[in-house]
């Protein structure tokens, strides 16, 4: 019973010091829409990566957070403050959370069945969910 109990646990909280080495942290812009007919929500974006597949990702009209995402090796988690949404479990991430689907676009690798995400040569990258609607759009500096 105790083994059983103990494979269901719930993933601890992520925490994560990018100023360890290793880490990639980009800030930038973007623009998101939550579905097809909603209105668009402009603030800031923080994405931190690093080469063993953890990642950071804060999207914030300061002092608001509006959404965030984290993600180890194992487990995943995201918060949405304003929608009183959370999520956390163990990998792989929920494939209808924009958040995972940005990080997994950004490191190159194709995003969800239900997403379309395109690069642009000026740095620019958008990402769309072609059933429900949402997006995101920006960029990020160097």
């Amino acid at each position: 019973m105790l083994l059983v109990l103990a494979g269901c646990q719930t993933p601890a909280p992520l925490h994560f010091d990018t100023n360890e080495p290793g880490w990639q942290v980009r800030q930038g812009q973007a623009v998101w829409r939550l579905q097809a007919q909603a209105t668009e929500l402009a603030g800031e974006l923080v994405v931190a990566r690093h080469p063993d597949g953890r990642a950071f990702v804060q999207f914030a009209k300061p002092p608001v957070t509006l959404a965030s995402a984290t993600q180890s090796r194992e487990t995943w988690q995201f918060a949405l403050p304003l929608q009183r949404r959370s999520g956390r479990g163990h990998n792989p991430p929920p494939p209808t959370v924009v958040w995972f689907q940005l990080v997994r676009l950004l490191r190159g690798e194709s995003t969800g069945p239900d997403w379309r995400g395109e690069r642009f040569a000026d740095g620019r990258w958008r990402l769309e969910n072609i059933r429900t609607g949402e997006t995101l759009e920006g960029f990020l500096g160097p």
